[in-house]
């Protein structure tokens, strides 16, 4: 329980990071998909919900789907970063 609110936080920041990189369809699609998603997740907690079940469902997945893909590209810019930057210490010794 606790990785899937780690990855609906993560899915709820998800469209910011879309749209800091120019990706506007992902960040707009994530952003409809959050909606359901959390939709999903209150009605399983409270007698609250908006959208009907299938929706909500759909929504729910999909959002987790792209926030993993926003997750990769993350960690793929970091570690790109990473080596443009040498935050990564050398082990070999550069006085060869």
């Amino acid at each position: 329980m606790d990785v899937l609110i780690l990855f609906m936080a993560f899915a709820t920041i998800a469209p910011l990071f879309f749209a800091r990189r120019s990706k506007w369809v992902l960040a707009i699609l994530q952003g409809a998909l959050m909606l359901g998603m959390w939709d999903y997740f209150l009605s399983h907690f409270t007698s609250i919900t908006v959208l009907n079940a299938p929706t909500s469902v759909i929504a729910f997945y999909g959002s987790l789907l792209l926030a993993d893909v926003a997750l990769i590209m993350f960690l793929i810019s970091f570690i790109k970063d990473m080596k443009t930057k040498e935050w990564v210490p050398r082990f070999r010794s550069s006085t060869r």
